[in-house]
């Protein structure tokens, strides 16, 4: 009997070793795909960055490559004659466009910089030109028939900003909108016993 409950014992105390060992076993199997998963998790990231590392090399070597070519063209209109014939010819245009004045100041831009004054000049000249506030007008209108004629069109956001100005009564509306937006005045009140 006594080597009976020797032997369940020396039985149970196995099992219980086996047992902890393969719970050890477990644990650490698990703490290893755990650790596993991370390091996928990581690999993935790393390999995004490399793909946005190559996508930023491409694009920076874009970017080398167009101020490779503005420094050429900058360096051939550097002499100024381009400008000089622009400006003659301009002046000498009966009908100066917007198009124009821009061009002339993209090459002041090019040749003289940005600290020069005409340059501004000629850019603010082709702003005053086009009027864009009107035009803006005239395009928030035409957009609005559209729509009001049952035309699906995507209202630019200035228009939107426009009709909600109308329609609030807001101190930012134009004050042809706030004219257009305030409802009519009331007529004058009467003194009593005239028709």
């Amino acid at each position: 009997m006594k080597k009976m409950i020797i032997v369940v014992v020396v039985l149970v105390l196995i099992a219980g070793g086996a047992g902890g060992f393969a719970f050890m076993q477990y644990s650490s199997a698990s703490q290893a795909q755990a650790e596993l998963e991370k390091l996928q998790e990581i690999q993935q990231k790393f390999d995004a960055l490399v793909k946005e590392s190559e996508s930023q090399q491409a694009s920076i070597a874009s970017l080398i490559e167009k101020a490779q070519q503005f420094d050429a063209v900058k360096e051939a209109l550097s002499n100024g004659v381009l400008l000089q014939d622009l400006e003659t010819i301009l002046r000498a245009q009966q009908a100066q466009t917007p198009e124009r004045i821009l061009s002339l100041g993209a090459l002041r831009l090019i040749v003289k910089g940005k600290a020069d004054p005409s340059t501004v000049e000629a850019y603010d000249r082709a702003l005053q030109m086009v009027d864009i506030d009107n035009k803006l007008a005239s395009i928030c209108a035409a957009q609005a028939g559209m729509v009001a004629a049952g035309k699906k069109v995507e209202m630019l956001s200035e228009c939107r900003k426009r009709q909600d100005a109308m329609a609030a009564g807001a101190p930012g509306a134009t004050p042809a909108q706030a004219g257009a937006a305030a409802p009519p005045p009331a007529p004058a009140a009467r003194p009593a016993g005239t028709p």
